[in-house]
């Protein structure tokens, strides 16, 4: 088959989800132990890296989230007392990592770090470093593309 046919014929949405959701699963079981899941591991290490509270829009922005979710997924997480959400303005919300959340981010570490490097053991490494620099060329081609086409 032609490859120009062939790659238009794989839906990059469902590959990439299913490359994703595979993945996932492995570490979400990796960081079950400490009672966080791949996704709230990654939004606590993206507010960590902040010395200061971060509005959600610049967060969901940083995150390729849709604000709405990015709240929802951050609601347990205060709940837990592992972030705590303020108001920055009229309309616009902000959040902090406690220090609850940091000592539950120090638990997971090593965890994560496991899994990151079994993934990239059995990855290769050069292989690894030239897929994350491909899917951060198609993470900025998402967020150029137009969402709609009127």
């Amino acid at each position: 088959m032609n490859d120009s046919i062939s790659a238009v014929s794989k839906c990059v949405a469902g590959t990439l989800r299913r490359a994703t959701r595979s993945i996932a699963r492995v570490y979400d079981a990796r960081l079950a132990p400490v009672g966080l899941t791949n996704t709230q591991f990654s939004i606590l290490r993206a507010i960590e890296r902040r010395d200061e509270p971060v509005r959600l829009t610049e967060l969901a922005e940083e995150l390729v989230f849709e604000r709405t979710s990015l709240y929802r997924t951050l609601e347990p997480l205060a709940r837990d007392g592992l972030v705590h959400l303020t108001n920055a303005g009229p309309r616009t919300k902000q959040v902090a990592l406690t220090g609850k959340g940091a000592r539950r981010i120090a638990k997971a570490l090593p965890l994560w770090a496991a899994a990151q490097e079994e993934f990239v053991e059995r990855f290769g490494r050069a292989a690894w470093n030239d897929v994350a620099a491909r899917l951060a060329e198609i993470i900025d081609i998402g967020r150029a593309m137009p969402t709609d086409t009127k």
